[in-house]
C-alpha cells in the first residue's frame, strides 16, 4: 500500500485521476492551440477555429514534474467530439478563446 502511494504521488494522482474521470465522462480526445488562433485534435489531426468550440476551464492541478498548475479544460466541437486541453495558463474573457467555466 506505501508503495501504491509514493507511485501515485509520482505520477502527479490528482491530475491523473481528474483526466480518467473526464475520459469517463466522454472527454477522449486532446487538443492544443496553435500559433495561428486555431486548434488541433491530436488524434485526428483536425484543426477547429475558436468560434467552432465551446471551451470550458474545469480543474487545476499542481504537476509534480514540471512543478507547476495545469489548467484542465474541456473542449466541445460543433461535430460533437469532446477533449481535453491541459495547458499552464487560464485563458480568459480578453484571451482568444471563448472561456466559460464549467
Amino acid at each position: 500500500m506505501e508503495t501504491q502511494k509514493k507511485h501515485c504521488k509520482t505520477l502527479n494522482c490528482t491530475l491523473t485521476k481528474r483526466v480518467i474521470e473526464l475520459h469517463g465522462r466522454g472527454y477522449t480526445e486532446d487538443f492544443r492551440d496553435t500559433p495561428d488562433k486555431r486548434f488541433i485534435c491530436i488524434q485526428s489531426s483536425e484543426q477547429f477555429k475558436t468560434s467552432e468550440l465551446i471551451i470550458c476551464l474545469v480543474d487545476l492541478g499542481f504537476d509534480k514534474l514540471s512543478n507547476s498548475f495545469k489548467y484542465i479544460h474541456t473542449i466541445e466541437t460543433a461535430d460533437g467530439s469532446k477533449g481535453l486541453m491541459i495547458t499552464n495558463a487560464i485563458y480568459s474573457v480578453n484571451s482568444p478563446l471563448s472561456n466559460q467555466f464549467c
